[in-house]
């Protein structure tokens, strides 16, 4: 009941935050396209929706607020769209949720610069993650302990690395943000953090290489699907700002942000 009561307060908080930012003024026009969910996806969705609007479409006001929460104000009607940076539950199907594929990210090993360790293989990042592996000795860098840094619950990021690595240890540090990710990284000589590509390209961290691969080139086994999610089929303002990002030119968009197109 305890945790209900809370899961309730916080989703609560959410929807009150994302109607403050997404329903300024009286009414539902003066914002247009209302657009809620991931923090992987969205520094794309704010260039999507600058070259949406040069090219006629209607303005766009995007909120990162984290895959879970984005579906949660799609729900309720405080969101006409969801970004949502893993793949959709069985049960979300299910209520209606349809999820259509802009672009797949790669999710980036970062660890501090001064960091000697080039690279891991997957098993080595999942003993890691599963704090199996606690001293960087283990893994060819200096001595002292792993700080691990990892999504908060309900991140898309956080179930996509689940998805594609393994289980995280229940002690590790937890941040709401790739863009706070990068910054306790950066700012930490002894951590490691997964977190997008196209975030941890804004520098400050240094990248490892898995099974030989670095983030973005061929063979690299952490990529994930970034979708826009719409509950029930695509229609009116939302479908047309899909449409715009399935676009030559949305396209282009998603090569610029280092993100692999779907085209």
């Amino acid at each position: 009941m305890r945790v209900y009561v809370k899961r309730s307060i916080i989703a609560c908080v959410v929807l009150l935050a994302l109607l403050a930012a997404l329903l300024p003024g009286c009414g539902r026009s003066s914002v247009g396209l209302r657009i809620a969910g991931s923090t992987s996806l969205q520094p794309l969705t704010e260039m999507l929706a600058e070259g949406y609007r040069a090219a006629g479409g209607a303005r766009v006001s995007a909120q990162g607020v984290g895959s879970t929460a984005g579906l949660q104000a799609l729900r309720s009607g405080v969101a006409d769209l969801a970004t949502v940076s893993r793949p959709l539950t069985p049960e979300e199907v299910r209520e209606g949720f349809q999820a259509h594929v802009i672009a797949w990210d790669v999710l980036a090993i970062a660890v501090h610069p001064s960091n000697p360790v080039e690279g891991l293989t997957l098993a080595e990042l999942r003993r890691l993650f599963a704090g199996e592996i606690r001293d960087w000795t283990d893994l060819g860098g200096p001595a002292g302990p792993v700080h691990l840094i990892s999504r908060e619950a309900g991140s898309g990021s956080r179930q996509a690395f689940r998805e594609l690595v393994g289980p995280i240890h229940p002690l590790t540090a937890v941040q709401n943000s790739n863009g706070a990710i990068r910054l306790a990284v950066m700012n930490d000589p002894a951590a490691v953090g997964y977190l997008s590509l196209g975030v941890a390209r804004a520098g400050g961290v240094k990248l490892l290489r898995i099974d030989g691969h670095l983030p973005g080139e061929p063979g690299y086994p952490l990529v994930r699907p970034l979708s826009l999610v719409t509950l029930g089929p695509p229609a009116g303002e939302g479908r047309a700002f899909l449409l715009y990002a399935l676009s030559p030119a949305g396209q282009q968009l998603v090569a610029d942000e280092g993100m692999l197109p779907v085209r």
